[in-house]
């Protein structure tokens, strides 16, 4: 197929612009039909001109896109103000892991700043109750990010902003190249690099999942150099981001020999309790660990198969069994891990991406919340497969959203149902044909 010419490349990123700006700075979350519609929109003409965009078009209009966010504030989640809250907590000498946000200001520990009340009153009911459940390196990136701008929010946001971008493209250049090391077109990072929900959810919202994949795929591209210790430590770097990575651990095991493994181990856990122990040294790990087993507990958004188990629950028990279900959903996803790691991995380095692929949207399916940055991470590992039900998931997962623009936060099931539905369907078509569904995406 001929390449996209200049003039449709220019119309193409003109018309892409207007849409991210309206995200930007036009659109509120509860405008759900807006939103989701805005969100189809950007994606379908992802659809049909990612395929005839050379490599430095995918760069130049993704850049354009992220840099159109850069004055604007977040508009579809709150996170970003418990973000600068924990940064500025560090910064004044304070452990994010010692105190709640409403336990930091029941007991009049604020220091002299406003600022604090303003974070706390606008970080949602939810993240004031918890201790932080943000990883060191997230930390330590919260913290840089506050570090100039103590007294503005958006400053923060600013700085924080231009991080998670720097990151993008850092998985932009990994990303090409880990692509042409397993003879792939290279033009497939701009499933990654002009995908919607990666600008909005990033470089928009301010989620460090891309902070996360570029220790990640770096760590990859070190290892596949023989440069374990370098491997190791950058794997340890993404864990030290976004805990994910840590299921990923045991697949990596079997692509490897045991003296690398032992060096990897050997490295990474080290490097990773050095780093860890000023964060932890004078509060323990007990408010940290407590606030992880609430996301398999309490917590409920946008769940497929859990929200099946929870309705049986409903006819056999008369109540909501998530307490229960999140007892036993760490050894299931255990099992998984044993499972994908000794009978499904295998030495070659696109079967390893298949199979952590595999195993954490297994991992999302009984989940019982997702939210739509999750499936981030799932985007970028089916660069490197055959698999594009990621993709479609991609598209899919902003009808979440929609629970904002109804009362009460309530969720439409219906949505929802059809969200899952088109994405197994997509699965099951692959993995019983052995080949992707949409073949002219590569």
């Amino acid at each position: 197929m001929r390449p996209l010419s200049r003039l449709y490349f220019y119309l193409f990123t003109i018309l892409s612009s207007a849409g991210y700006y309206a995200f930007g700075y036009l659109i509120e979350r509860e405008q759900s039909l807006i939103l989701t519609g805005l969100f189809g929109l950007l994606f379908c003409v992802i659809y049909f001109v990612n395929h005839r965009l050379s490599t430095n078009q995918i760069f130049w209009s993704g850049l354009i896109f992220r840099f159109l966010f850069i004055f604007s504030i977040p508009i579809l989640s709150q996170d970003f103000y418990r973000f600068i809250w924990d940064g500025l907590l560090l910064n004044n000498g304070w452990s994010p892991y010692a105190f709640s946000p409403n336990e930091f200001m029941t007991n009049n520990l604020v220091v002299e700043n406003p600022i604090f009340e303003i974070l706390h009153s606008k970080m949602g009911e939810l993240s004031a109750q918890h201790y932080s459940n943000y990883p060191p390196l997230n930390q330590l990136g919260f913290s840089l990010a506050t570090y100039w701008f103590p007294n503005s929010i958006f400053g923060s946001i600013l700085l924080m902003r231009l991080l998670i971008i720097l990151a993008d493209l850092g998985v932009f250049f990994v990303g090409k190249s880990l692509l042409n090391h397993l003879g792939l077109p290279i033009e497939r990072i701009g499933w990654y690099f002009l995908n919607p929900l990666i600008i909005i959810e990033l470089t928009g919202n301010l989620h460090w999942e891309g902070v996360m994949l570029i220790f990640f795929l770096l760590g990859v591209w070190l290892l596949i150099n023989n440069r374990v210790i370098g491997a190791a430590i950058t794997f340890g770097l993404s864990v030290l981001t976004k805990l994910i990575p840590l299921l990923f651990l045991a697949v990596f095991i079997r692509h490897q020999t045991i003296k690398r493994n032992l060096l990897m181990g050997v490295s990474g856990v080290t490097f990773c309790v050095l780093f860890s122990l000023p964060f932890f040294f004078s509060v323990g790990l007990e408010n940290y660990l407590n606030t992880l087993q609430l996301w398999f507990k309490n917590f409920e958004f946008n769940g497929s198969i859990y929200y099946i188990i929870r309705w049986i629950g409903y006819q056999v028990k008369g109540y909501n069994i998530i307490r229960q279900l999140g007892e036993i959903t760490p050894f299931i996803i255990l099992f998984a891990v044993f499972a994908f790691s000794f009978f499904r991995s295998k030495k070659k380095l696109d079967k390893v991406f298949e199979s952590m692929l595999l195993l954490l949207a297994f991992y999302y399916f009984i989940a019982s919340i997702v939210h739509p940055w999750y499936v981030i991470t799932l985007v970028s590992l089916s660069l490197f497969t055959r698999y594009r039900f990621a993709l479609v998931w991609s598209a899919l997962v902003p009808v979440s959203y929609v629970t904002y623009g109804n009362p009460n936060f309530s969720e439409n099931y219906l949505l929802i149902g059809l969200e899952y539905s088109l994405v197994y369907g997509v699965l099951l078509y692959e993995l019983v044909r052995k080949e992707t569904l949409f073949k002219h995406l590569q």
